[in-house]
């Protein structure tokens, strides 16, 4: 079989489908600097391969698979690991530590979250995180793995490639047809957004979905002639309603990855921002510039945020975003005026509900 093809097959042999997976990143490993002591800074953040990378970069896993496993070590040596910076892994608050030949790998979660890691695409027991959220494995063969959630929803796949990891993020849901809702509106705007995430990724989709559902602006009607005509049901237009509509016939197996999905982001978010409260006083230069890129984040979880509730779900999620906002209104008292004045997005937020932290600054936020 062909090697592309027998990758493909052992995914789906798990439930994961090509459909579920992003991008693929490319992590490198690190050379060790002589025998100085080691550096404590993550390396440069390296970009997604292109999509069309994508499935070609499996055919190292296509090899038939050894009858030896990759098996788990209590502890690998720590002077042998050095920290890889990954995109994928920053997304669900979770760092990775690998040593130069790619032999030993250690996930580490921030703040202790739960997961675990499972050798192989198989049915290999896992290896539940410690209470300090860390998980140990050594990679053999052709180092595969699946990082999940406690509960075991898939979050991202890796396997090891030459002088590097390469890994992929996985969404167990269907990703809405954002494509099919581009033309529902006359916002300009909204169009533009829509129509950049067609190729997207599953949760990008999704928190598109969310915003033309929250953010879109409506069209023009007569209210008082609608109500007086009892008409109550054309006061939310079409593009409002397709998104919830979707979110309400989503299984409920998927209606919990999304979630657990968006509980990860949210958590990785609060310990960003966290961060971004110790440097305030540090470097207000630096803290305004990565202050937009936080509220988009956060925007994109209040969009998802909406779908679960339309789903009937969402509870864990808003436990997690209680911590996380406490941090973003402290934030956001300490910062300066109009540092997102030129942001549309973050002024539709401001004009829809003025106790959103994550607002254009150029609106009061009102916290009630």
């Amino acid at each position: 079989m062909n090697p592309e093809l027998l990758l493909e097959h052992q995914l789906r042999e798990i439930g994961i489908t090509p459909e579920m997976l992003g991008d693929v990143e490319r992590v490198p490993f690190q050379a060790r600097p002589g025998h100085g002591a080691l550096g404590r800074e993550w390396p440069a953040r390296v970009e997604h391969d292109d999509e069309a990378v994508a499935w070609a970069s499996f055919s190292s896993l296509g090899r038939p698979a050894s009858s030896e496993h990759a098996m788990f070590v209590a502890s690998p040596n720590p002077e042998s690991l050095l920290p890889a910076h990954s995109s994928v892994m920053d997304d669900l608050g979770l760092r990775l530590e690998v040593d130069p030949s790619g032999r030993d790998l250690r996930v580490i979660s921030r703040e202790g979250a739960a997961f675990q890691v499972r050798p192989g695409l198989g049915t290999v027991e896992a290896q539940v995180a410690d209470a300090a959220g860390i998980a140990r494995v050594t990679l053999q063969q052709d180092g595969r793995f699946l990082i999940e959630s406690a509960t075991g929803m898939p979050l991202v796949v890796g396997w090891r490639e030459s002088r590097a990891l390469l890994l992929r993020p996985v969404y167990p849901w269907a990703a809405p047809p954002v494509e099919e809702w581009t033309m529902m509106t006359t916002d300009r705007w909204m169009q533009d957004r829509l129509s950049r995430g067609t190729h997207a990724d599953a949760w990008t989709r999704t928190s598109l979905a969310g915003q033309l559902a929250r953010l879109c602006e409506p069209e023009e009607r007569d209210v008082a002639a609608l109500i007086a005509s009892g008409r109550l049901q054309d006061l939310v237009s079409e593009v409002e309603l397709a998104p919830r509509r979707w979110a309400r016939a989503l299984p409920p197996t998927e209606k919990a990855a999304l979630e657990q999905q968006a509980v990860r982001r949210a958590e990785a978010l609060g310990d960003d921002l966290t961060d971004l409260f110790d440097t305030l006083s540090a470097d207000m230069t630096e803290a305004s510039e990565a202050w937009a890129r936080l509220c988009h984040r956060r925007d994109d979880i209040e969009s998802v945020r909406l779908l679960l509730k339309e789903a009937g779900t969402g509870e864990a999620l808003d436990a997690v975003l209680e911590a996380t906002d406490r941090t973003g209104r402290a934030i956001r008292i300490n910062l300066e005026a109009s540092l997102t004045s030129d942001d549309e997005r973050l002024r539709r937020v401001a004009l829809g509900d003025p106790s959103a932290w994550w607002g254009s600054t150029d609106f009061e936020a009102h916290y009630f």
